[in-house]
């Protein structure tokens, strides 16, 4: 999970140091920064997010939202929970690689580990909603070695981050503990729990959330 991570991270950060990229409009280098986690995950967090948007918006019971979040058909309220992600997320990225703050690139790459590490945490640590759902069966063989490795990739972004600069770190750290908050009140009411397609949905929305702080940032 983390090594995905920060292979995108490394990519996202060789990706805008390159002239050949650099030298692009910006909202051509916004797209290719927002494609490089799409296509190197192929989508794969997206379809959770997808199948939890359906769900949501469903307005139907719990159980019912469980079973949408196994329906492999994509609803209307996917698709335009997606559209806006990604227009979001292009947005806040425009804003990040106008900014021209090297510092700023490198701790938005960080995101992209930092996410993935708590989301593993979360998918570990919280109550399933599915006692016989793939999450279940991913995290249970999960030891203290999986944990700890979690929690060193974390440490480890957090340290990097502070490193390059203290309040962008702060308010990193800051946007994800808020999210985690939420997504713990926001899985436990609606599905009783964590799954496979809500740990994608944790990734998409953490890290769409820290990029526009991270904009907003650049406007202060």
């Amino acid at each position: 999970m983390n090594g995905a991570g920060l292979i995108i991270a490394c990519l996202i950060a060789l990706a805008n140091s390159l002239d050949i990229i650099c030298r692009l409009p910006l909202f051509a280098r916004s797209i290719i920064t927002v494609l490089i986690p799409i296509i190197l995950t192929g989508g794969f967090h997206l379809d959770g997010f997808m199948d939890t948007q359906d769900a949501l918006r469903s307005y139907q019971s719990t159980q019912k939202k469980i079973e949408i979040l196994k329906d492999p058909h994509i609803g209307a309220f996917a698709v335009i929970g997606l559209v806006i992600q990604i227009l979001a997320m292009i947005a806040a990225v425009g804003m990040i690689l106008d900014d021209g703050d090297k510092e700023m690139i490198v701790i938005f790459s960080l995101v992209f580990v930092m996410s993935r590490a708590l989301s593993g945490i979360t998918s570990i640590c919280m109550q399933k909603a599915k006692k016989d759902g793939m999450l279940s069966s991913e995290t249970k063989g999960s030891d203290k070695a999986v944990m700890a490795a979690l929690i060193l990739w974390l440490i480890l972004s957090a340290a990097l981050m502070f490193c390059t600069d203290i309040i962008k770190a702060a308010a990193m750290i800051a946007t994800f503990a808020i999210f985690c908050l939420y997504y713990r009140f926001m899985t436990y009411k609606h599905f009783k729990g964590v799954s496979g397609d809500t740990a994608g949905y944790f990734v998409t929305v953490s890290e769409t959330s820290a990029a526009v702080i991270l904009a907003l940032i650049t406007l202060l």
